[in-house]
């Protein structure tokens, strides 16, 4: 489900006519981002894409970043929805069962609209920016599911070792995927999405299978 109609960088449409304007700019807008990229476009453009005047746009966003911050917002969204929906089909079978999942379910929403997260990741600036502070909260609420998911096959291991394993691990899946959204990394932009989970998944899932045999266990 969007979360245009409730985000808080939306101006709240009341009415059905105003949530299907709210629509009409939406849709113009990513899809100029997939065409031009985040620098590359107007509201202007926006409006006459939505076939809608210009002021119906600055009713519902007060500028051009609080419309790309919505759409951030919306397609973090995107992919905290696919990494719940995967992770809540359990029982889980082992641990190697929810890297997969979380691994799978995170690219192929990469993989959907690869134009369109490259356009919004690519627009963030240093982790300074409202855009990163967006993907920021998103990601907490996203590893906070994948360590739900994993803390059970991690039983028997101390609790702040626990914590670091889950958080390692769900960096070395996420920061190619991430890397490969931005097209930062030449090696990963020749991976297809499918083999980046795969591969990486991979990775994590050796990684706490390590630790789970080298660190002391409680007592």
């Amino acid at each position: 489900m969007s979360t245009f109609e409730t985000s808080p960088h939306v101006v709240r449409p009341q009415q059905q006519r105003s949530r299907a304007a709210l629509a009409k700019i939406v849709a113009a807008a990513e899809q100029l981002l997939r065409t031009k990229g985040a620098d590359g476009f107007s509201m202007a453009e926006v409006a006459e894409a939505a076939g809608l005047p210009v002021g119906n746009i600055y009713r519902r966003f007060r500028g051009k970043d609080e419309l790309l911050q919505a759409i951030k917002y919306e397609i973090t969204a995107r992919i905290e929805e696919a990494v719940g929906e995967r992770l809540s089909e359990r029982p889980f079978e082992n641990m190697a069962d929810v890297i997969e999942r979380f691994a799978a379910a995170t690219c192929e929403t990469f993989a959907a609209d690869e134009k369109l997260y490259f356009a919004v990741f690519a627009a963030q600036r240093g982790g300074t920016s409202e855009m990163d502070r967006i993907g920021a909260r998103g990601r907490r609420r996203i590893f906070s599911r994948y360590r739900e998911a994993l803390l059970p096959f991690l039983q028997g291991v101390a609790g702040d070792k626990v914590e670091l394993m889950a958080r390692v691990s769900f960096h070395i899946i996420t920061a190619p995927v991430l890397g490969k959204a931005r097209a930062a990394d030449e090696a990963l932009s020749d991976l297809s999405w499918t083999a980046l989970g795969d591969e990486f998944g991979r990775a994590a899932l050796a990684y706490l299978r390590a630790n789970m045999e080298s660190i002391p266990k409680r007592a």
